[in-house]
C-alpha cells in the first residue's frame, strides 16, 4: 500500500523542479507504460485506478508490469486525478528513473561514417517537442541535441506527445548547445538550418552523410549564433497562403527527405 508520504512525493513528479531533484518522471497511459517496461527503463512502480481502467492497452500494460515483476498499486480515483495531467486518463501511470546516456553526443558523430541528428535550440510548446522526438524516432535518426531554452524532455506533455520515442532515442540535453555543434563540424557533419526565408528548397540538395537538422523557437527561429554556424539554410517553398508552417510538421517534411 502507498502511503501518504508515497503518495506526496509521487504528485510531486508533476512538477519540473522536483522530476530534476529526484532523476524520475512520469509517463501515463498504456503504450507508454508498455513502451518504458520493454524498453528496459527503469520503472519503479505502475499506479492504476480501476475505475478508469477501461482500454484494452492499458489493461494490458497492467499485466505486463505484473509479469515483469513491476510493482503495482491501486489507489482511489481521487487520488489518480491529482497525479493524472489528462483530462480523460487511461487509469494507468508509472514512475520511471531517468536513464544517462551511455556516451556523450560527440562520441555518437565521432564513430560513424553515417548519420543523421537533429538539434533543437529553443522551443517551449511540449507538444511540438514530443511530435519532432516522435517523428524522429520513425524516421531513424540516430539522436537529438536539446539546448537549455526548450522545454523539458521529461514534461509529461512532451512524454506523451512522443508517445514513446524519449524511451528509443538517444536524447542529450545540453547547457552549451553552439559549442555542441561546433564540436559536430570537427568531425564533418554539415549542419542544415530550418529556415522559411532559406536559401534552398528542401528538395533539391544533396545531403551530406553527416548531417544535422537545426530547429529554432516558434517565431523567431534560430539564434543568430547558430545561423553563423550553419552551411545552408533550407526551406520548404510555399505554394498556398499559409503564413508559416508549424514547427513540427516542417521538422517531419524535412526528415523524410534527408532521410532517403
Amino acid at each position: 500500500m502507498l502511503s501518504k508520504n508515497d503518495l506526496k512525493t509521487i504528485a510531486r513528479l508533476t512538477q519540473k523542479k522536483y522530476r530534476l531533484e529526484m532523476n524520475r518522471f512520469l509517463a501515463e497511459g498504456g503504450r507508454l507504460c508498455e513502451e518504458a517496461i520493454k524498453s528496459g527503463w527503469t520503472v519503479e512502480r505502475v499506479i492504476f485506478c480501476s475505475s478508469f481502467l477501461q482500454s484494452l492497452r492499458a489493461r494490458q500494460a497492467l499485466q505486463l508490469a505484473e509479469e515483469h515483476g513491476v510493482p503495482v498499486e491501486e489507489v482511489p480515483s481521487e487520488v489518480f486525478v491529482g497525479l493524472s495531467d489528462t483530462m480523460h486518463s487511461q487509469g494507468i501511470l508509472a514512475v520511471v528513473e531517468k536513464r544517462a546516456q551511455d556516451s556523450e553526443p560527440i562520441e555518437r558523430m565521432r564513430g560513424v561514417p553515417r548519420c543523421m541528428w537533429v538539434g533543437i535550440e529553443k522551443l517551449h510548446d511540449p507538444g511540438n517537442m514530443g511530435t519532432i522526438l516522435r517523428t524522429a524516432d520513425w524516421l531513424g535518426v540516430d539522436g537529438v541535441v536539446i539546448g537549455k531554452d526548450c522545454v523539458e524532455v521529461y514534461n509529461p506533455k512532451v512524454v506523451r506527445a512522443s508517445m514513446g520515442a524519449i524511451f528509443h532515442l538517444p536524447i542529450y540535453e545540453v547547457d552549451d548547445f553552439v559549442g555542441t555543434l561546433r564540436r559536430f563540424q570537427n568531425f564533418s557533419a554539415v549542419l542544415y538550418g530550418a529556415d522559411q526565408s532559406g536559401d534552398f528548397s528542401y528538395s533539391v540538395l544533396r545531403y551530406a552523410p553527416k548531417k544535422v537538422l537545426l530547429l529554432g523557437d516558434e517565431v523567431d527561429g534560430l539564434s543568430p549564433e547558430v545561423g553563423n554556424l550553419l552551411q545552408h539554410r533550407v526551406s520548404i517553398p510555399r505554394r498556398g497562403g499559409g503564413e508559416s508552417l508549424n514547427v513540427a510538421i516542417a521538422a517531419a517534411i524535412l526528415l523524410a527527405e534527408m532521410s532517403r
